[in-house]
């Protein structure tokens, strides 16, 4: 039995998605961003299931319906472009997450064709985007952040591991050189257990002390903790900064809105 239904997304929709006016799907939040505009509405204040307050949304802020919508309130899975069979994107989910009648299943390509990222949305987003974005693209945020990662990571051949702390989740990027070598997304339970699977991932790849660099995605006061636990056992540390940190501090998807805001407001 088919559980909701199975979207393929073209590659060409992934690139610059940055530099685009986008809506980016929470924990608890919709925010959008343009060149002009950055305004949130909780879902508290907006009922999935009524869709006048969505459109009194849309209509307040002039959001245009060719507006692409960001997830980043569900994991991605990604499947290597060499394997990666469409037929088989229900099967790689069922193994990853739990997938719901309520939901459907969409990809994306990465911006060097190397990888799949399939996730989730909720059908309630997908009636609203068919409603009243019918003209948008849908984008997991993991493919907007490996997409800056492949940048930032051009030409560079030592072994480093990027993180994204989030309020409800972090990101672990491995790269050796320009590969990636694994993601890993786990739930934010505090620095212990941030720091837990940190030492994992360095112990699983034996990966010396020496041997590699820690770059953290932005540097925010809300996680100094998590920042000064891994400086304990680990000397080279970096933090990748695109805007003064501060406007999102509190945020659930800090760096991701800080790199739209650095895109916008600096271009």
């Amino acid at each position: 039995m088919v559980i909701g239904q199975l979207y393929l997304m073209h590659p060409k929709t992934e690139l610059k998605s940055n530099e685009k006016s986008s809506i980016i799907i929470s924990g608890d939040k919709l925010t959008y961003f343009s060149s002009e505009n950055s305004t949130s509405v909780s879902f508290d204040t907006i009922s999935l299931n009524d869709s006048r307050f969505f459109l009194d949304w849309i209509n307040k802020n002039k959001i245009n319906n060719d507006t692409q919508l960001i997830v980043s309130n569900t994991p991605g899975l990604f499947i290597p472009n060499a394997i990666f069979d469409k037929n088989m994107i229900k099967e790689y989910y069922d193994m990853f997450d739990i997938l719901k009648k309520s939901n459907s299943l969409f990809t994306n390509l990465s911006s060097n064709h190397l990888n799949y990222i399939i996730f989730k949305l909720s059908n309630d987003f997908l009636r609203l985007k068919k409603k009243y974005l019918n003209n948008s693209i849908i984008i997991h945020y993991q493919t907007i952040l490996y997409n800056y990662l492949i940048s930032k990571n051009k030409n560079n051949n030592q072994k480093k591991i990027y993180i994204n702390i989030q309020k409800e989740s972090f990101e672990i990027f491995l790269f050796f050189g320009e590969q990636l070598i694994l993601v890993n997304r786990y739930l934010n339970k505090g620095p212990e257990s941030f720091l837990y699977f940190l030492y994992y991932i360095v112990e699983k790849n034996e990966l010396s002390e020496n041997d590699f660099y820690i770059s953290f995605l932005g540097q925010y006061l809300n996680y100094e903790e998590y920042y000064n636990g891994a400086k304990l056992f680990h000397n080279k540390i970096e933090f990748i900064k695109e805007s003064d940190q501060t406007k999102f501090i509190n945020s659930s998807t800090p760096f991701l809105k800080d790199l739209y805001a650095y895109n916008f407001w600096n271009s």
